[in-house]
């Protein structure tokens, strides 16, 4: 395994991007290609269409960001951020749930799966607890053009 690079999620790494998710049954969760975020209510999740298409054309307008972990030419993991304005769903579950979305909770070993060892031996800095045992680690990125 050679050196690790990190690169933006952008229209010259979406067909990495692609590969990786088409590797792990749509991004690891069921196909959604880390869409979920990016939208508010159940309705709008349904009227987005096909997720990879959807993801694509979020990625080729600059909605969607995620730095992406490559091993040589190959994608090989990835880490979706952005705005709240870009992925309201992740502050808004209260209205999801009341617009009808399912009452159900997220696995932590999906939400949770990084040691905070790990993310400090990559420089992230220790911000703040999350419950009883997980915590918010930051990492200020400059900006590169790609």
């Amino acid at each position: 395994m050679g050196e690790y690079q990190i690169k933006a999620l952008t229209s010259r790494t979406w067909d990495a991007f692609a590969d990786l998710c088409a590797r792990n049954n749509g991004a690891g969760m069921g196909g959604c290609w880390c869409t979920w975020f990016h939208h508010s209510t159940p309705a709008q999740r349904r009227a987005a269409g096909n997720p990879r298409d959807f993801k694509e054309w979020l990625v080729r307008k600059g909605n969607a960001h995620a730095a992406l972990v490559f091993d040589g030419a190959t994608a090989v993991g990835w880490c979706e951020y952005g705005t709240p304005e870009e992925l309201p769903g992740i502050y808004h579950r209260k209205e999801v749930e009341s617009a009808g979305a399912p009452d159900k909770k997220t696995s932590a070993s999906f939400l949770y799966n990084v040691t905070r060892g790990m993310f400090e031996r990559v420089g992230f800095t220790y911000d703040r607890p999350k419950g009883k045992k997980n915590c918010v680690m930051h990492k200020v990125v400059e900006a590169q053009r790609v």
